[in-house]
């Protein structure tokens, strides 16, 4: 059987890179995988595969969709192909296996630990409530400072978990020398949640960041490290409760926290990452659901298209889709909602 060859471009773009114009075969882009600030990210649209100059990541469409989703090049390749019954395509550059992952509920009790280990630095807490956060939701949402490498909180933390808990197996946690450690980044954590509330990973919002915001907690790569998967992140679920569809973990949060009206928020990792969100509504009984993208869909022919593929899957699932628009000087719906209570509390 032939297999389907599959544009770099489509692959990146359903992954949510963003990237510049062509010039010749290659495209520049800001890499996913070491979330430099420059476009070091080279998709070559002649050969279909990409490359880092920086941080040396390489690979082709496959590969790039399976490591930033967390499937495998099998179900990345059907995926992408849009054949669920074709066979794996033929790679290269294929990695080893990491330590497969723990268990939900045994990732959860450890990661809630690791929050409640943790602090909030101030300039993290201020730009919550910038967000529209109070100080109640903050608290809740167990959003935490990501320790500094062996500084007192991080030491702290990786000697009391390591004492209770086998590390293995969990997203960031990798062992060094019979040690456990933990990978660090400048900014805060955010939860990402099951419907049962149950802490599926960690993401971690940038302090310094460019393009690229928001990384997974995840040791891939390093020794006994695990690779995180790209969750969905379900808030304030309720049978028969209006839900609401959109992107990003934290505006999910925050949205729900400044909606006027009790409702569901489904957050997808990327416009384009929808792994997992068919079985989710399955499982839910969700037969409406109200689509609340950024409004970058209207002039981002990339994410134009992802949402139009959005639009097909929920079609063919039988699922009544009614968009949400709104002034698209607000990017997202949490940028709208807080300017919504602002000019509320201005006419008070």
């Amino acid at each position: 059987m032939a297999f389907r060859n599959i544009p770099i471009l489509q692959a990146a773009e359903l992954c949510g890179i963003r990237h510049g114009q062509a010039a010749g075969a290659e495209v520049r882009a800001n890499c996913p995988f070491c979330h430099d600030s420059q476009p070091r990210l080279y998709l070559n649209t002649a050969k279909d595969v990409f490359h880092c100059q920086r941080c040396k990541a390489s690979g082709n469409s496959i590969t790039l969709y399976a490591a930033l989703n967390g499937v495998s090049n099998a179900a990345a390749y059907r995926e992408l192909a849009g054949d669920f019954d074709a066979p794996p395509v033929p790679l290269y550059n294929r990695k080893g296996p990491g330590t497969a992952m723990k268990p939900l509920e045994e990732r959860s009790r450890i990661y809630h630990d690791l929050l409640c280990m943790l602090e909030l630095a101030p300039e993290h807490r201020l730009n919550l409530q910038n967000r529209g956060l109070d100080t109640e939701t903050i608290a809740a949402n167990l959003y935490r400072s990501a320790p500094k490498k062996y500084g007192k909180c991080y030491s702290k933390a990786m000697y009391e978990l390591s004492r209770k808990y086998d590390l293995s197996g969990v997203p960031g946690f990798y062992r060094k020398n019979g040690q456990w450690h933990m990978v660090t980044s400048e900014g805060f954590f955010i939860p990402v949640c099951d419907v049962q509330g149950r802490i599926q990973g960690l993401q971690v919002r940038l302090d310094n960041s460019g393009k690229q915001k928001y990384k997974w907690f995840s040791s891939n790569g390093y020794p006994g490290g695990t690779k995180c998967a790209a969750f969905l992140h379900v808030v304030n679920w309720k049978p028969g409760i209006r839900t609401y569809v959109t992107e990003g973990a934290l505006k999910a949060d925050i949205a729900c926290a400044l909606m006027e009206q009790d409702a569901c928020l489904i957050a997808l990792p990327g416009v384009g990452s929808t792994k997992g969100l068919e079985q989710l509504i399955r499982e839910l009984g969700i037969s409406e659901i109200i689509e609340a993208f950024d409004m970058d869909q209207e002039t981002n022919p990339a994410v134009g298209l992802s949402v139009q593929r959005f639009y097909g899957r929920m079609e063919q699932l039988g699922v009544a889709v009614q968009p949400m628009k709104w002034n698209p000087s607000y990017k997202g719906i949490d940028d709208m909602l807080l300017a919504g209570k602002e000019n509320r509390r201005m006419a008070a």
